[in-house]
């Protein structure tokens, strides 16, 4: 289908239940934070969090949130737009790209020993009039699209697919003071091991004619320098002005720049000691022989710029340094195993970790193709970021 087909049957304005403010006439975007649900004190996006078993939602940090204003349904990869096309009753659409730092909340969950698994939450976009006590509920459908780091849950009726499936989002009042959000549904599992994961999704009130789709960007470290660097560029655009986004990409591409080149070197450095050709010196002079000293020592630097406040007790979660030597084994298994297997899995992660530490469970050059699959991987996450990510609000694109 052609954008103009599109165009034809979808609305990208803003109506009264959907966001305020009315038509916003030549502005490509807007900043997502403009409206604030005064019952729940959040903005009006989607948010990430964890039920807690009911005890109240543990929420993930929303960096940043933009509304994308000129033809929304553009900005709908093919999978979304199949999605939309089989409900009849969707005129109105809403895009948003919505980044979140995911720290506290990993933590949270590493600390408390549960799976990295999290619930989209609509709340505030589904209520934004909700006051203070109020009490409600809606029915709706949603489906997760183009993933990355982010996986469905299907085997439970909690869990979000890449299928359209109904759930319900509800708001409670408990013991007449606190505002709770539920029940525990739309989750989806995170990769615990990925710094940078992003997916789609798609939500359609039940009897409204609009949807919301957005963009979920998600950081999950932000204790190492170059991590906390670019989860701080990612802040809110303010007031979505001109201005505001050429300071905001400015501060996202250095750092993203910054942590590329960091990264890169670490990966030149492990890579080539692994294949029996060392460059650059150790922290105490030239570097050994041995490639495992190397690959220990470029991992500890990442980690001497953490502050000195970090509590592994209270801060579980694993640092950067920690998250890429997991992602090694993680590759080195995938190669040893065969048939169907799920992503981000502990045997192959075990299985790849004896292979990577065993004198003879692996090649050099096998380690250093592991090292490079991973270390490019994340560098090229970081370059989307900053290309596509950064540059979707100058652009009106995604």
């Amino acid at each position: 289908l052609t954008s103009g087909s599109r165009c034809g049957r979808w609305s990208g304005g803003t109506s009264a239940v959907g966001g305020g403010g009315g038509r916003s006439h030549g502005r490509m975007f807007r900043s997502g934070h403009d409206q604030r649900c005064p019952g729940l004190k959040l903005s009006c996006v989607p948010h990430i969090g964890h039920f807690n078993d009911g005890s109240n939602y543990e929420l993930a940090r929303t960096l940043g949130a933009v509304r994308f204003m000129k033809e929304p349904h553009d900005k709908i990869p093919s999978a979304g737009f199949d999605l939309l096309m089989r409900r009849d009753s969707v005129m109105d659409i809403e895009v948003y790209l919505a980044m979140y730092d995911m720290q506290d909340l990993r933590d949270w969950i590493y600390r408390t020993n549960r799976p990295y698994v999290v619930n989209l939450l609509y709340h505030a976009w589904l209520f934004p009039q909700l006051p203070y006590r109020g009490e409600t509920a809606a029915d709706v459908e949603v489906a997760i699209f183009e993933n990355s780091g982010v996986y469905p849950v299907g085997d439970v009726p909690e869990g979000a697919t890449k299928s359209l499936r109904a759930f319900q989002q509800s708001v409670w009042v408990r013991d007449k003071v606190y505002m709770c959000m539920g029940p525990d549904a739309i989750q989806v599992r995170v990769d615990r091991h990925r710094f940078l994961c992003t997916f789609w999704s798609l939500c359609i009130p039940a009897g409204e004619e609009r949807a919301i789709v957005t963009k979920h960007v998600l950081m999950n470290e932000a204790h190492t320098h170059i991590t906390r660097e670019v989860v701080t560029s990612c802040a809110d655009l303010g007031d979505a002005s001109i201005a505001s986004v050429l300071q905001h990409l400015q501060k996202l591409l250095t750092a993203v720049q910054s942590a590329t080149h960091r990264l890169s070197k670490l990966m030149g450095r492990c890579e080539g000691a692994f294949e029996g050709v060392f460059l650059g010196d150790s922290q105490h002079g030239k570097a050994g022989s041995d490639p495992m000293d190397v690959w220990n020592e470029q991992l500890t630097l990442l980690d001497r710029s953490i502050n000195d406040g970090h509590s592994a007790a209270e801060q579980p979660a694993p640092l950067l340094s920690e998250m890429l030597r997991r992602r090694v084994y993680e590759d080195l298994g995938k190669k040893r195993r065969a048939g169907k297997f799920p992503p981000d899995d502990q045997e192959t992660l075990e299985l790849g970790a004896r292979a990577f530490l065993t004198p003879d469970g692996a090649r050099g050059a096998e380690r250093a193709q592991a090292v490079h699959r991973v270390l490019i991987d994340c560098i090229h996450d970081l370059e989307r970021l900053g290309g596509r990510n950064a540059g979707a609000p100058a652009r009106g694109g995604l």
